[in-house]
């Protein structure tokens, strides 16, 4: 591998599915996220250990499905995470479905509850898709973000802890679906979509308030989450009119799009987390979710975060909500607030395979 070395036995179980991840300092977090995906499939989990000091390599290393790796000498998450994910599939995933979540991402998918991943990916493969579009939906409590703060030793789950979302709401509320533009497609051909909105969107955005009546209605018909991932003639005809009308609007929303679960092939490349390939890839018409617990650690851990300076354009989002205190004191609950209770919950935001 070119970034990366294996530190400690290969655990991989013959059968599991392989889960790639990046870890960095993540020990409130991290049995939550193991547990999570042993319990929804048979995991081979393959984590990054990105220079740890809380106690995560420790325990990624006492686990009995885990693979760590750590990166080289002057290798760094900043400059090299889209290297060091292309190292692991690369080198244990090709041909092969797997997961790309990040520590604070739970994957969700329809109809969970009654059947396996494996079928899941079987139906995928029946439908002949090889990406399926994932949303990343922002999890949160009825108290204010700053106090966001979750214990692993207080009794409660992280999905107990943190168990409200936004659900479908009319513009600027809401998400949203947009076909990207051909300019994204020549670099980052799948998936030719992006999602958007949600909470971080409704609460630390304001260019969508205040739009003019013809431009919301424009947003809501043609950015919808029901529209087909997979245009035919007519559909092409309306992406047109979306982009025309509607791209610089939702374009400037923050990306909440991941490939969650893909079949991956060797030689391929993220942009730098698992949002977009640069090889075409035929994306599945259902959608699945993330849910993503990104408030775990109050406003200290948004600081350290900020301060640490590796996330996207050096965390340069981070920094603009801690800009935002008279949002981080407040609760983010609202009257579009749903509560997750299983993947059902989700309706109107993840779907099936059509048929």
């Amino acid at each position: 591998m070119k970034k990366l070395d294996r530190t400690g036995p290969d655990r991989r179980p013959e059968d599991g599915v392989p889960i790639i991840a990046l870890a960095h300092n993540e020990v409130n977090i991290l049995g939550a996220f193991l547990d999570h995906y042993r319990a929804i499939t048979r995991p081979a989990f393959l984590i990054v250990d990105d220079r740890s000091t809380d106690g995560t390599a420790e325990i990624l290393a006492d686990a009995p499905d885990v693979t760590v790796f750590t990166p080289h000498a002057g290798s760094n998450y900043r400059d090299d995470k889209a290297q060091w994910r292309s190292d692991l599939l690369d080198a244990y995933c090709d041909g092969r479905w797997c997961l790309a979540p990040d520590l604070d991402e739970h994957f969700v998918f329809p109809g969970m509850e009654a059947r396996s991943l494996d079928a899941y990916c079987a139906a995928l493969e029946a439908e002949g898709a090889e990406a399926v579009a994932t949303l990343m939906i922002d999890m949160y409590a009825d108290r204010p973000l700053a106090e966001h703060v979750f214990d692993p030793g207080d009794g409660r789950t992280l999905a107990e802890t943190f168990p409200l979302f936004d659900g479908p709401a009319e513009v600027p509320a809401g998400y949203f679906m947009r076909p990207t533009s051909g300019r994204e497609r020549k670099r980052w051909p799948t998936p030719p979509v992006a999602f958007s909105g949600g909470l971080r969107h409704r609460l630390f955005t304001d260019h969508m308030e205040g739009l003019p009546g013809w431009k919301a209605a424009a947003i809501e018909r043609l950015n919808r989450l029901d529209r087909p991932i997979n245009p035919g003639p007519a559909e092409r005809a309306r992406n047109l009119a979306a982009r025309a009308l509607t791209y610089r609007t939702v374009r400037a929303n923050a990306n909440q799009t991941k490939l969650g679960l893909i079949r991956w092939q060797a030689g391929m490349a993220f942009n730098g987390g698992a949002h977009k390939v640069d090889r075409a890839l035929p994306v599945s018409e259902s959608i699945a979710a993330f849910l993503h617990y990104k408030f775990t650690r109050g406003q200290a851990g948004l600081e350290y975060t900020a301060a640490r300076g590796q996330h996207n354009k050096g965390a340069r989002g981070i920094r603009k909500m801690l800009e935002r205190g008279d949002v981080l004191a407040r609760s983010p609950v609202w009257e579009g607030t749903r509560r997750y209770e299983g993947a059902r919950s989700l309706d109107g935001l993840i779907r099936d395979i059509p048929g």
